[in-house]
């Protein structure tokens, strides 16, 4: 074999690496196209470019790429980073309803994880007495051509729970922004003033501060999220998720600030 080839292969291979590294890293998801994998045109392009003398365009990033992962997967560089992200209001006695955000759905129409832990703490807070209202945002959506919705699931994870509150489901949600604008329209149709908003940790600050640009007064709960990956003892692939949620987040923020959606 000759060294063009041999250098060819291992630039393939590195190109690949790189992209499986930056994937767990949560690059793949700011892409916002969950359905393209990008570790054929990084091992394409791994190959063309390990052939030539242009190789350390190839080694360096996934050097850099890989020596990261270690770091947020052996240190706790991603609660550190997390920390301004989050929003924690001191709870009152009393508010009008509580609103649990969702955080997406499965292709078979079955709620994520998160959207889960955050039921779960808003339904906890309802049976402390917290309010007598609970808003649960639906999502509906278009996956593999056909319309899908969380809704039976939901609705079935709620009568399980059978804690005597009234419990409003708010549908079709596609961002926070439209959860915040839905959840307007009925609080002005009850005469709600006061909401706490219960959502993943990280995602606290930029939802409240999205409720309240629409003029809404809230109080922000960070739900119990499982595996968050922000807490002492968290293992690699806690705060490898962690850090997923606090570039999601980052990235999130800065695109609500440049459309005016918050402060």
């Amino acid at each position: 074999m000759s060294t063009t080839a041999r250098h060819a292969i291992a630039g393939a291979v590195v190109g690949t690496l790189g992209a499986v590294a930056a994937h767990v890293l949560g690059v793949q998801q700011l892409l916002r196209l969950p359905d393209l994998a990008l570790y054929l045109p990084a091992a394409l392009f791994g190959a063309l470019v390990g052939a030539t003398r242009l190789r350390s365009l190839v080694w360096v990033p996934a050097t850099v790429i890989a020596l990261l992962c270690i770091l947020v997967g052996y240190t706790p560089l991603a609660s550190t980073l997390a920390r301004p992200l989050i929003r924690r209001d001191p709870l009152p006695r009393r508010v009008d309803a509580i609103v649990v955000l969702s955080f997406g759905l499965t292709p078979d129409g079955m709620v994520r994880g998160e959207t889960l832990d955050r039921l779960l703490t808003g339904l906890s807070l309802a049976k402390r007495g917290l309010a007598p209202v609970v808003l649960v945002s639906l999502e509906r959506r278009t996956l593999g051509g056909k319309v899908v919705s969380d809704s039976a699931d939901l609705q079935n994870l709620v009568a399980l729970a059978n804690i005597p509150v009234r419990v409003i489901f708010v549908d079709s949600i596609v961002t926070t922004r439209t959860e915040a604008l839905r959840t307007r329209a009925i609080a002005r149709a009850h005469g709600w003033s006061r909401l706490a908003v219960v959502t993943s940790p990280m995602h606290t600050r930029r939802a409240c501060a999205t409720f309240e640009a629409v003029g809404l007064e809230v109080v922000c709960v960070p739900a119990a999220v499982r595996g968050s990956g922000l807490y002492p003892g968290a293992n690699a692939d806690d705060r490898l998720r962690a850090f997923r949620s606090w570039l999601y987040e980052t990235f999130a923020s800065a695109s609500y600030q440049s459309r005016g959606w918050i402060r």
